[in-house]
């Protein structure tokens, strides 16, 4: 019997020990990932600017800290990135004090070739001395002068309808007014300056749009909206 308590006691004390190690790995390896693996922007949101700042989200793993902590990130050269070094400017991050979501911001430029084309650039996370970096923290981003299906439409789609084309957004911007939507509850948690549009505006601008569709489609019967691209090309274009 005195043997079994023993060997029980080894037990509980090599589990606690083990608690022990995840506890501090945990606590001393804090780790960033990004949240999302690619990121768009089109200036189309912005046609009279040269200049964008955009904001990268990133998350924790790992324990929280009373004070702000900054990273940065670098350039991958590979067949993803496409853009010239003058066309990007990257800049610090921050991990705010006792929160798990932070940015990281990065100025997007402008010019004649970006407007025509849709440029490339690949990112990791870099290590720093309070962060370390989850492995593959890696971000494709892409911008462009061009209409291109915007970063959020995974909620949008839920308005608009979930097939995307170049003739349906702009069918959109014509009947709104608008060239973007800045409507994400979940880019919102850390870039609500940004992604600043509610949800009653963007009901309010899915009735206006699926009213001047079918106003489109009754006048048109012979030639009723399709998309011209995309996987959907060809199909009528309808609304939820």
């Amino acid at each position: 019997m005195k043997r079994l308590l023993i060997a029980l006691a080894g037990i509980i004390l090599i589990a606690a020990c083990k608690k022990e190690q995840i506890k501090l790995y945990q606590d001393t390896d804090p780790s960033l990932y990004f949240t999302l693996t690619t990121y768009s922007y089109s200036f189309m949101t912005d046609l009279d600017s040269t200049s964008r700042v955009i904001y990268l989200p990133v998350k924790l793993s790992g324990a929280l800290k009373d004070y702000d902590r900054s990273f940065t990130m670098q350039v991958i050269n590979d067949t993803n990135t496409t853009a010239n070094k003058d066309w990007y400017e990257l800049k610090q991050g921050t991990l705010p004090k006792n929160s798990v979501n932070g940015t990281i911001p990065i100025v997007l430029k402008r010019n004649v070739t970006i407007d025509t084309s849709i440029i490339k650039l690949k990112l990791v996370l870099t290590p720093s001395s309070t962060l370390d970096t989850m492995p593959n923290a890696t971000i494709q981003l892409s911008w462009t002068g061009k209409i291109i299906q915007p970063i959020n439409w995974n909620w949008l789609r839920y308005y608009f309808g979930t097939p995307f084309s170049t003739a349906w957004y702009k069918f959109i911007i014509k009947t709104t007014g608008r060239s973007s939507f800045p409507y994400s509850p979940t880019l919102a948690r850390t870039d609500p300056a940004t992604w600043n549009m509610t949800q009653p505006q963007i009901q309010a601008y899915t009735l206006q749009v699926k009213e001047a569709l079918q106003s489109y489609n009754a006048a048109n019967p012979d030639n009723p909206l399709t998309h011209d691209d995309g996987i959907y090309k060809g199909q009528l274009v309808s609304m939820p």
